[in-house]
This record gives C-alpha cells, sequence and structure tokens, in this order.
C-alpha cells in the first residue's frame, strides 16, 4: 500500500514537472513572438524615419547571413547562433534516430512482425519525402 502510494506521488511530481515545462515553453514562445515583432516594428520606424543607415547597421550586427555574397563585412550574431543549433541538432538527432531503429529492430525476435514494420517504416518515409518535395516545389513557384 505505501509503495502504491509512493508511486502515485511520483506521478504528481512528475506531471507538475510536465505543466511546468510547457509553461516556460510556451513563455518563451510568447517572448520570441514580441521581440519579433518589437524588431520588425524598429525596422519599420527606422526605415520610415530616412534611419535606413542605422538599420542597416543593426541588421548586420544581428541578422546579417554572413554567407550572402555582399554581406562580408557583417557579423550576424544571431544567424551564427541559429547556424550553430541547427548543425547540432543534425549532429545529434541522425545518429540518435538511426541507433533507435538499429536497436528496435533488433529486438524484434518475429522475421514477419520485422518485415512489416521495416514495410511501413520505408513507406511512411518515402511519403513524407514526397510530401517534402512537392510542398518544396509549391513554395519555390
Amino acid at each position: 500500500m505505501q509503495r502504491l502510494f509512493f508511486c502515485e506521488k511520483g506521478e504528481s511530481k512528475m506531471k507538475k514537472t510536465s505543466k511546468n515545462l510547457t509553461v516556460k515553453m510556451m513563455g518563451a514562445l510568447g517572448c520570441g513572438l514580441i521581440v519579433g515583432l518589437l524588431v520588425i516594428f524598429l525596422r519599420e520606424t527606422l526605415l520610415k524615419g530616412n534611419q535606413a543607415d542605422l538599420w542597416n547597421t543593426i541588421n548586420n550586427l544581428l541578422f546579417a547571413d554572413i554567407s550572402a555574397e555582399g554581406n562580408e563585412k557583417a557579423i550576424g550574431i544571431f544567424y551564427i547562433i541559429g547556424q550553430l543549433f541547427v548543425r547540432a541538432l543534425q549532429v545529434v538527432i541522425i545518429p540518435m534516430v538511426f541507433t533507435s531503429i538499429v536497436l528496435a529492430m533488433i529486438h524484434i525476435s518475429d522475421t514477419k512482425k520485422l518485415g512489416r514494420i521495416s514495410g511501413k517504416t520505408i513507406g511512411y518515409f518515402m511519403l513524407t519525402t514526397i510530401c517534402a518535395i512537392v510542398i518544396a516545389a509549391l513554395a519555390g513557384l
């Protein structure tokens, strides 16, 4: 009876932690949205007020794509941070997904079940690839 109580207590703590994380993520999303809107407002205000040079300086310092032609003198702090984040995700997630799939397949002893799961996996992969190609083609028009 005491063990059951311990599990219930642990579960409620986990739910509380999960809700706390959700609140933090929604707060961060809201803050990002507000900051983005403020930057757009700042850009529009500076460009309408004939202060394009100031906006170009801010843009080159924070947002510029440093790999683009003509931005040799730009710093692009947020661009660099964003690129590092995306590359780090690619380095971590791709091997993690591959390892998870391989380990899951190793633990399946029934070959018929393994074949069915493999077929579904390849089918879903092809379906999502086709969807990505169609979306990219439509966006490119």
